[in-house]
């Protein structure tokens, strides 16, 4: 009989329903029978092979409701994603008998609390801790989680549906509202401090005028970003594009991403997707975006948009030989590290140590 896994998550909401896609896929390559658990409702439409428990708050109940679910299911594995899906499932561990618990932080801060490392130490029943990057895993290790059992589990990505999602540049530019035939740099993401945003507007302004800046995304910050664009005299240049709906598929729209994230950014998929899309990226380099890009990556060193101008025009000085060995680079890696068969594999290595290997 195949072992069962166990997924559970808090929400489906972005970027999660997708993440526990491509876990589930990953899981079954590796020889699994994969349960999927939401403990809220669907935000949008809900995803036919996960249940959905509709219990938007209340850690009690999450678990009273979890407890009724696995009852006889007999899991081998349970990998809890954020730390809600972390407290429900070590609350029920004792109807998880014989399962071992990989719960998964996906940002940075997981044990910053003192209330969270206590409740760590006394319960010490959670098998092992992974890191979205090898960044976060460190970070545990410092708040006193066992080098033993923590471990790297990124974000995966479903590189086949990514591929056939994936616009036409053009198709993509005539969406988004961005020039046809213009050089332009797509910064992705939430308009939010974290992404530092005004330093990739700044950075872009010391570029001449034939190059343009496209903002994919929503955020308190736009407000702010379209006055310093029209101060730094770039806001003909700048284009903001809002929320869009499946943005993965405009990563082949730009001809550079840059990506100017705070240390604090654990791992960076649309960064992923830029590699993906043979998009070159100019990235800060952080501990979390760095495991993403590699050590061949093109970055700017400090935080200055001076820094960060002279990183873009090293990337739009590549002569096309050069760019085309980059961003081949960058689509092996992507799909060395992070596709769903490679999460896949670090699952059977899981699966292979003493305590999650299945019966004979």
């Amino acid at each position: 009989m195949q072992p069962r896994a166990l997924q559970l998550c808090p929400n489906d909401h972005p970027p999660f329903l997708d993440l526990c896609r491509n876990h589930a896929m990953a899981l079954a390559q590796a020889g699994l029978v994969v349960d999927t658990v939401f403990f809220g409702a669907p935000r949008g439409e809900r995803w036919s092979d996960a249940t959905y428990f509709g219990i938007e708050r209340g850690t009690r109940r999450m678990t009273a409701r979890l407890r009724e679910f696995v009852t006889g299911r007999g899991y081998r594995l349970v990998v809890a994603h954020r730390y809600r899906a972390h407290q429900v499932a070590t609350r029920a561990r004792r109807v998880l008998a014989g399962a071992a618990i990989v719960t998964v932080a996906h940002e940075f801060g997981m044990f910053a609390r003192w209330r969270r490392r206590w409740r760590r130490r006394l319960v010490a029943n959670t098998d092992y801790y992974a890191g979205v990057s090898q960044a976060v895993a460190d970070e545990m290790h410092r708040f006193g989680v066992a080098s033993a059992h923590t471990l790297v589990l990124p974000n995966p990505a479903d590189v086949a549906r990514f591929d056939a999602a994936l616009l036409a540049r053009g198709q993509a530019r005539e969406r988004l509202g961005i020039p046809s035939d213009a050089y332009v740099i797509g910064a992705v993401g939430r308009l939010h401090p974290k992404k530092r945003p005004q330093l990739a507007l700044e950075g872009f302004a010391g570029l001449s005028e034939e190059f343009h800046l496209a903002f994919v995304g929503e955020g308190a910050l736009r407000g702010a970003l379209e006055s310093s664009a029209a101060r730094l005299g770039v806001a003909s240049r700048v284009h903001f594009s809002g929320r869009v709906a499946d943005a993965s598929r405009y990563a082949g729209a730009f001809d550079a991403v840059v990506v100017a994230s705070v240390p604090e950014e654990a791992f960076g998929m649309a960064l992923l997707e830029a590699m993906l899309a043979r998009v070159p990226v100019v990235c800060a380099p952080v501990p979390g975006p760095r495991s993403v890009l590699g050590p061949d990556g093109l970055y700017f060193t400090g935080d200055t948009a001076a820094s960060l101008t002279n990183a873009l025009r090293r990337c739009i000085a590549l002569s096309a030989e050069d760019r085309a060995r980059l961003c081949e680079m960058q689509r092996k890696r992507a799909v060395e590290l992070f596709s769903v068969e490679a999460v896949a594999s670090r699952y059977r290595a899981l699966l292979s140590t003493d305590a999650l290997r299945p019966p004979a």
